[in-house]
């Protein structure tokens, strides 16, 4: 599998560099500005909100699970983004589909949000666009994961992202994803993980998971 700009490259005509990682784009501003919050990785898996909900009575947060929305940043992955109460971040790999998933979001009565919009190019609807990012994770739930550890999160929850064939939320019941209808191979995309993981023992430090693969690998809330 080729890695997106993998670390061998460097950091030649980057604009940016923090935890490992250098880049271009708009997003120097955002470097390390988490630092002591709780990011939560929202993505699409079908027990998704179930996950969210079994965060009640963590001790990471103060007030359970009704109030998880004021303590963690949440960062939405894809189209999960499109049905969360609130959203501080939406990211995407497919930055062409975020200006048709914020519409919809924005079609449901709500309040103002302040909401950002992270992708890897340049878009009217995109906020920060994190261009030549090295090495870049091929995944858009990992893709935000990497983003939470670049802004200094302190601790990042992924829930809804198990790195496996587990149906997503859109899926009919019982269904499950065959390989061949991923859009890279499983396993070149679990040993980037474990590469970067590895190359990075600070980051992975950081990370918990919900379910599946990635709970294995990272360990459980």
């Amino acid at each position: 599998m080729t890695t997106r700009n993998a670390a061998s490259m460097g950091d030649f005509g980057s604009t940016w560099t923090y935890g490992g990682y250098a880049g271009q784009g708009n997003v120097s501003d955002l470097l390390g500005t988490l630092k002591g919050r709780v990011a939560v990785v929202v993505g699409g898996a079908a027990d998704v909100l179930i996950q969210l909900a079994s965060l009640q009575g963590s001790t990471l947060f103060e007030y359970g699970v009704h109030d998880i929305y004021k303590e963690a940043v949440i960062f939405a992955v894809n189209d999960i983004g499109m049905f969360l109460p609130k959203v501080d971040h939406w990211v995407s790999l497919h930055g062409k589909n975020l200006g048709a998933w914020k519409t919809v979001r924005w079609l449901h009565v709500r309040e103002r949000e302040l909401t950002k919009y992270h992708t890897t190019e340049e878009y009217a609807y995109t906020d920060y666009n994190w261009q030549s990012l090295t090495p870049m994770f091929v995944l858009s739930g990992y893709f935000a994961m990497q983003i939470a550890y670049i802004m200094g999160a302190e601790q990042i929850i992924l829930c809804g992202c198990p790195g496996d064939a587990t149906p997503r939320f859109f899926d009919l019941p019982g269904q499950r994803r065959e390989a061949g209808q991923f859009v890279y191979n499983e396993e070149g995309v679990w040993n980037q993980l474990e590469h970067e993981m590895k190359r990075l023992p600070d980051f992975k430090a950081k990370v918990r998971s919900m379910s599946g693969m990635t709970r294995a690998f990272f360990g459980g809330v």
